[in-house]
């Protein structure tokens, strides 16, 4: 039995296995106003879900436009489906407006699990029972997400801390939920081609390694570790210390830090603490971890935020972090740069520098609309300049050209969106923009310093000596597998998913010319024997049965030959 085959098996195997959860995941569908998705996929059958079943939406419900009933299903489909709602909400490059608006609404509130279960995963974790390990632990969450809930909690010694819980068995609802999306992911690809072109599968697939990624808490604290170790020197933010001894996998027992809201400006001001300080301090912070070390916090929203009293930040949840390499960075600062001073020939470059692609099928054209977009969006004073805004339709004009950046590219975006309505949250006069410019100027300006031209000389001079010195012995390698006929060129060709049709209806019409031919040949043949062996019933003194194969498989052949001939064939 092939791979091939073995793969479907198990891929049909897997389907029937989940098939509980599709059901559960089309009635919720069905509830909120996509009964016609089945009907669509000729699940129905499948499915085995009755006529009776398919009952539209309550009329309240019917009534509400089509972006918001998606969000509530969304909500009641489960914690995977939220998280991904959630991080395709920071993808402006593969959603529409409306369905981002409301995308960006899913909030990790989620109903909590029972305490004895929490206590029972945390003894299991630790290895011993709770009481030994804390004087204190509040069996009501402070809060519940999709993936954990985080209890309070006092050390032995006394120490305030906050444990965070991963669900039980989530691991095993995601990744069915996963295979399903993948599933899902697989049949768009293949049958509808607006969304073929904006990966289904690729995105899925990125969605996979994130969750993953968030399900495994020692990840999270290694990220703490590392951003506490780059923020060091600022002493306007605080991240939780983690106590590694009582942490794993599914358990993470981290500093208590009892804060402020950032949102409630009236209870900061009663504190003596200034909200246009606050709002200045936060914009700094966020630029300083983007162009200056190029990790940070990729969910900086007010839920993962408190204040001290003494006005230090302090940030929660390191699920999701993003990672911009220096060449990077330099492109974003351009970008930046170039939109502030309407330079569209740099925001251009930038933007082409940033996608995966590395070009456009009409720069020019990509250039002139980055010049109209600057005059439309950018035309106002730097202090009435919203960076967020702007982003938002900037990334408009990317989906318009079909260039497509990397993951991290739209968690900025998310990260200054959510910065910036905090800064202007607690002071609506920020000028947000004016805070990134100095960050962003640095950068670009490090790129021609002579520390990192020596750096870059340095590398070419390393890269040039190790090239020339395995050359000769790669030259003889390859002249040895081609004069023995052992080299073999590996073609890889990406086609647009709307020249793939013609191609594939080609090769279906010469696998049908093919078959026909074959078969043809085998009805002649075997007419030709039936013929000869004068096989009973006779016409004529010629067999029946031989006759009318003859005629059958001539019409068949006829058939082809006049095909290949209107074909140009021949």
């Amino acid at each position: 039995m092939s791979a091939v085959v073995l793969k479907q098996l198990k891929s049909a195997a897997a389907v029937y296995h989940h098939l509980p959860r599709y059901r559960e995941i089309f009635h919720v569908l069905f509830k909120y106003g996509f009964v016609d998705l089945l009907k669509l996929i000729h699940l129905k059958k499948l499915l085995d879900i009755a006529d009776h079943q398919l009952h539209p939406a309550s009329e309240t419900l019917h009534q509400k436009p089509m972006e918001e009933r998606l969000r509530m299903a969304i909500e009641e489909l489960g914690p995977t489906f939220v998280k991904f709602g959630q991080i395709l909400s920071s993808r402006r490059d593969l959603v529409k407006e409306a369905f981002y608006n409301e995308l960006r609404k899913l909030q990790d509130k989620v109903p909590s699990f029972p305490a004895e279960i929490a206590r029972r995963i945390i003894e299991k974790e630790i290895g011993c029972p709770i009481a030994e390990v804390f004087k204190e632990f509040e069996d009501k969450p402070i809060a519940a997400a999709s993936i954990a809930q985080v209890h309070r909690a006092t050390l032995r010694n006394g120490e305030r801390v906050a444990v965070k819980v991963r669900r039980p068995d989530i691991e095993k609802i995601i990744e069915v939920d996963i295979s399903i999306l993948m599933d899902l992911a697989r049949f768009l690809e293949r049958h509808v081609l607006e969304i073929a072109a904006l990966n289904p599968v690729g995105i899925t697939r990125e969605f996979a390694r994130t969750i993953e990624l968030e399900l495994d808490f020692t990840h999270e604290a290694r990220n703490m570790d590392r951003f506490m170790a780059q923020m060091k020197e600022d002493i306007w933010i605080r991240v939780p210390d983690v106590y590694d001894e009582l942490s794993s996998e599914r358990v993470l027992v981290m500093e208590m830090f009892e804060g402020l809201r950032i949102e409630d400006v009236e209870t900061l001001r009663a504190h003596l603490i200034d909200p246009v300080m606050l709002s200045e301090r936060i914009s700094k912070l966020i630029f300083h971890q983007m162009f200056d070390h190029g990790f940070f916090h990729g969910d900086p929203h007010p839920g993962n935020m408190t204040v001290l009293e003494n006005g230090v930040l302090v940030l929660y949840d390191y699920g999701m972090m993003g990672t911009l390499p220096l060449p990077f960075r330099e492109n974003i600062a351009s970008m930046i740069l170039g939109l502030v001073e309407k330079d569209a020939p740099l925001v251009a470059r930038a933007l082409l520098m940033m996608s995966e692609n590395g070009f456009v099928e009409d720069p020019r054209r990509l250039e002139a609309d980055v010049n109209e977009f600057a005059q439309e969006h950018l035309d106002v004073p730097l202090k009435d300049l919203r960076l967020g805004l702007v982003f938002n339709r900037l990334l408009d004009l990317l989906m318009l050209h079909r260039l497509r950046m990397k993951a991290d590219f739209y968690l900025g975006i998310k990260a200054l969106s959510q910065v910036e309505a905090s800064g202007l949250m607690l002071n609506p006069n920020l000028n947000f923009v004016q805070f990134g410019e100095p960050f962003a100027a640095r950068v670009l300006e490090n790129r021609f310093g002579w520390q990192r031209i020596l750096k870059t000389f340095t590398a070419m001079g390393s890269e040039t000596l190790d090239f020339l010195r395995d050359l000769p012995r790669d030259a003889r390698e390859l002249y040895d597998k081609v004069r023995l006929g052992r080299y073999h060129i590996p073609i890889e060709h990406q086609f647009d998913p709307k020249g793939l049709e013609p191609l594939r209806q080609a090769l279906n019409q010469n696998t049908n010319r093919l078959a026909g031919t074959v078969l043809a040949a085998s009805i002649l043949i075997c007419s030709s024997i039936l013929i000869l062996a004068q096989l009973q019933p006779l016409w004529n003194g010629m067999p029946l049965l031989g006759l009318f194969g003859l005629a059958v498989g001539g019409w068949m052949a006829f058939r082809i030959v006049f095909a290949i001939w209107r074909s140009g064939g021949l």
